[in-house]
């Protein structure tokens, strides 16, 4: 396992536990920032033909049996509104049979393959094609795979949708990010920001993402994010969000799905919820500087699509009562 983890792209979990069923299963490695789980197995070859076909002890799951486990699970823990791919990565090699048939079930199998003798291929061949997963689209085969050249490229469909939260709109029309970051507020929270911001100024980062992607906002956030322009919002900052609202699309809020499942309290307010399932029932990405949120539903079990960047407060209103930090550039 270690020397699979050492060559593995982008890891973030080993041995993780996922929700399955009325258990749990522990996938071995999460890797590709989690578009990717990882079994390694270290059995003999042989063994693993044999004991597919029925030939292990009584109980005894087969590496298809695990297989069909780790496929089931995965649908139920999308990455990116997808199950992330299952890799098999056998240490001492699978013979060819068995490596062709866990291909069909939908498992990249990493190991080297290995010829299996005539009454071993016979027998693979009448095992009844009924007990195979009703999987739609076959993996590709990767017939010749070593530690040092492991496909395991992260998901290649990029994501084209963005959904912004409040906080997301606030960060973007804020004069604090657009050119009057240089001053020293009554407030300790907007001085702390706009130093964060003379540092990492937001705009660019969120202007960078934008890029070729069509941007929704759901009614609820669409409702705060004018509430709050209208009560503290300063001129400038009441002109860019209006700017920026004729560029998204205003779609109505989602009340269903996982993330409406997420217990009420601490960080999960039904406002964010309501943002985030509107956002995976549309299938996009999340933008949001609401980290207590995201991090609260991973707690609970919900991974949430996302891309999470700096708050930035509306400060406008405030200058009129702060003291230049630094003479503007």
């Amino acid at each position: 396992m270690v020397a699979r983890l050492s060559c593995s792209k982008d890891p973030v979990s080993v041995i993780k536990p996922f929700k399955y069923q009325k258990s749990r299963l522990e996938v071995d490695i999460v890797c590709n920032n989690g578009a990717s789980w990882v079994k390694v197995i270290a059995r003999n070859a042989r063994a693993l033909t044999l004991i597919s076909l029925g030939n292990g002890e009584y109980g005894q799951k087969s590496v298809l049996d695990q297989a069909n486990s780790y496929l089931m699970c995965s649908k139920c823990h999308l990455h990116h509104y997808r199950p992330p791919d299952v890799i098999f990565h056998f240490a001492y090699g699978i013979e060819i049979p068995l490596a062709i048939r866990l291909e069909q079930m939908g498992i990249k199998v990493e190991g080297e393959r290995i010829d299996a003798d005539n009454e071993i291929l016979s027998s693979q061949h009448d095992i009844s094609e009924h007990d195979e997963l009703d999987i739609s689209e076959e993996c590709e085969k990767d017939l010749d795979v070593d530690l040092q050249s492991l496909n395991t490229s992260a998901l290649s469909t990029e994501i084209k949708l963005l959904n912004l939260d409040v906080s997301t709109l606030l960060a973007y029309v804020t004069n604090m990010a657009n050119g009057y970051n240089n001053y020293i507020y009554r407030e300790p929270l907007l001085t702390q920001q706009a130093e964060m911001e003379r540092k990492c100024p937001i705009k660019p980062i969120l202007d960078d993402l934008f890029q070729d992607k069509e941007v929704i906002v759901c009614q609820t956030a669409y409702n705060n994010f004018m509430s709050i322009i209208d009560v503290i919002g300063g001129p400038n900052e009441t002109l860019r969000a209006h700017e920026l609202l004729k560029k998204v699309r205003i779609v109505d809020d989602v009340t269903t799905g996982r993330v409406m499942e997420l217990r009420l309290g601490g960080r999960i307010k039904d406002r964010s919820r309501l943002v985030f399932a509107t956002g995976e029932n549309m299938k996009s990405i999340t933008v949001s500087a609401n980290e207590g949120f995201v991090r609260a539903a991973r707690m609970q079990g919900i991974e949430c699509t996302v891309f999470l960047h700096e708050p930035r407060s509306l400060s406008e209103i405030k200058e009129g009562n702060a003291t230049m930090s630094i003479e503007p550039s």
